[in-house]
């Protein structure tokens, strides 16, 4: 096996032992690995550009600096912050009795309980009056039915609201002492929440991108540079 018979005129040569190994390798699958012609390209569609979508831009609730400055004025001034303090917590110097303060107990335990009365009748109210919207959604015909799941709920009218229907009547109902302490609590409110009225006229003012919040730890360091800048 593995001769190469090598042709040198009439007569038959054996060939001599390199040439058996080059043989051997032509019959191998040494000549498989070699590197093939290569192939024509195909012509293909070209490659569309993928178009990138805008980022979603993630935003925090913010109040603006102009809008809470009589809520910073006021926490600002030290005795009218010293007055609220005496008016939401204990007195430091309690001048009551115990007459007075059992008294109070009974004033209170009477008021508890009149208001869970009053709570539990007006969510009785709230659940009949729930149960009657549904059925009576549930008896429109088909196309009314898809249309009344469909809309969107719709803002009570001002005029119907419980506070503006019946603000009169509490009102003159009111003794002097029990308006001075609304009074007090509308003012307390007010200076709380001062820019209610522009939240509800623009939403979007209060809000802004997260990248732009400041926080507190920041907004105080800022604070006190420009307090030894001066």
């Amino acid at each position: 096996q593995g001769l190469w018979l090598e042709l040198t005129g009439p007569k038959l040569v054996k060939p001599p032992h390199k040439c058996r190994a080059g043989a051997a390798m032509l019959r191998s699958s040494f000549f498989r690995l070699l590197p093939q012609r290569a192939l024509a390209k195909k012509k293909g569609k070209k490659l569309q550009k993928k178009t990138s979508q805008p980022a979603q831009i993630r935003m925090a609730p913010y109040i603006p600096m102009e809008l809470s400055k009589e809520t910073r004025g006021f926490f600002q001034n030290q005795s009218r912050f010293k007055a609220l303090l005496e008016l939401v917590f204990s007195p430091t110097e309690p001048k009551d009795t115990e007459e007075d303060r059992e008294k109070y107990e009974e004033a209170r335990i009477e008021y508890e309980t009149f208001a869970d009365k009053a709570r539990e009748a007006y969510s009785a109210h709230e659940r009949r009056a729930e149960a009657r919207m549904w059925k009576a959604i549930q008896q429109l015909p088909e196309d009314l039915y898809d249309e009344a799941i469909a809309s969107k709920p719709e803002k009570v009218p001002e005029p119907l609201l419980f506070h503006v229907r019946h603000q009169s009547e509490i009102f003159n109902a009111l003794n002097e002492e029990e308006r001075r302490k609304l009074q007090v609590f509308q003012n307390l409110m007010y200076v709380r929440y001062p820019h209610s009225a522009e939240k509800a006229r623009n939403p979007e003012r209060f809000w802004i991108p997260e990248s732009q919040v400041v926080s507190r730890q920041k907004e105080a360091a800022m604070a006190k540079m420009k307090i030894r800048k001066r």
